[in-house]
This record gives C-alpha cells, structure tokens and sequence, in this order.
C-alpha cells in the first residue's frame, strides 16, 4: 500500500503535522513552538528526528522552547524542566567542598588574630565575653558563606545537592576538631557548623539555579 500522506516536521521540538495535498499545501512555516518546518514524506525519518531531539537537546515539555543544556526552567514559559540529563553526576562535589572547608578555615584564623590580636587565649574560658559573642557572630556567617561556596561551585542545582555539599563543610570542620583536640566538643561543632553551611547550601543552591 502506497502511502501518499505528507508531512512538516519541526526542526525545533520534533512535532509533525500531516497534510494530504503534497508539498503545496504547506502554506505556513512555523510550529506552535516558533520553530522552523521542513516538508517530509518518510514518517519513520521523523520519528527517529523526533528521538534523536529528545535525545540531545533539552526541550520544554510545555512549550516545546528549546534550552541551554544545563537549565533548570525553560526560558520561554519558566516552567521546570524535566528532560535535564544528569549524566552520572555525584551529588557530592569535593572541589566545592574543599574551597568551602578551605575559605571558612583561612577566614577563621585571620578573624582570630583580627579580634586578639598577638594574645590569642589558649583557653576557652580564657576568651572575655564581649570577644567570645564577636567571634561567634563572625564564625556563624562564615560557615553559612562557606556552605555557599560549596554548594555554589560545586554547582549544585538541586536542593538535596546543596545541603549534601554546604552541610559537609561544618561536618569535616567538626571532624577536624575532634582529631586535634581529642574531645567530644567536635559533636559540637558539627551539629552547630553543618547546621549553619547547610543553610548556606540552600543558599547557594538558589544562587546557581538563578543562574542557571
């Protein structure tokens, strides 16, 4: 059986319309997606288009807009994306983890010498008040920046992502503390640090995802 229909494939999305009067007919040059049509008559060169399309390029399942291959919301009608491949990607990111754990270690012990100076106490009840309340305020926003950094560079799109990635920054910096002071303080400082760069990990993730 001869098969006579014909049909326009966008070269966009991969959608096709059937037309029953040839090449002719085809009296419009534009999907509803804004994309270009081609005429065809081989139905399962199309369909191989259209999965080779899915298959390569990161389209809106709304719309049809095709966008940059990392985005996370179509550019067109902002909806979510769907069809993002993560291609094995590890949710934990070690480069962006160390930069972090690297920024808030560095940025700690230059605030220590900022605050007391050549007379660092060796003791913590040794700290006055006034300088114990400074510090902690300044350690507290340097673990959530920390935790953004990490999440941030580590390019975590996705919230889970960003709390795996800021939290392990305030759970190695614990980890740290408890093999140099050889205490149980480092439980400590993990749930009060990891709570704190989780938080910036949120952050972080919002950042990347903005833009994205």
């Amino acid at each position: 059986m001869v098969n006579d229909m014909s049909y326009l494939v966008c070269e966009q999305c991969g959608k096709y319309y059937e037309i029953n009067e040839g090449k002719e007919s085809f009296s419009y040059d534009k999907c509803e997606c804004g994309g270009k049509l081609t005429y065809s008559t081989d139905v399962n060169g199309i369909e191989s288009h259209q999965q080779s399309n899915k298959n390569s390029k990161n389209y809106c399942s709304g719309c049809g807009m095709e966008n940059p291959q990392n985005s996370i919301v179509c550019k067109n009608c902002g909806k979510t994306l769907e069809n993002i491949k993560e291609n094995g990607k590890n949710s934990i990111s070690w480069m962006g983890v160390a930069l972090g754990l690297g920024f808030l270690l560095v940025s700690t012990l230059l605030t220590v010498f900022v605050i007391f100076g050549n007379n660092i106490p060796l003791k913590p009840e040794d700290i006055p008040y006034k300088y114990l309340v400074e510090f902690g305020i300044v350690a507290a926003v340097l673990s959530i920046l920390s935790g953004m950094l990490s999440a941030f560079v580590g390019g975590s799109t996705k919230f889970k992502e960003g709390i795996i990635n800021g939290g392990l920054v305030g759970v190695i910096l614990g980890i740290l503390v408890g093999i140099t002071s050889g205490s149980i303080a480092f439980l400590g400082v993990i749930a009060v640090f990891g709570s704190l760069s989780v938080i910036g990990g949120i952050i972080g993730t919002i950042l990347k995802r903005r833009r994205s």
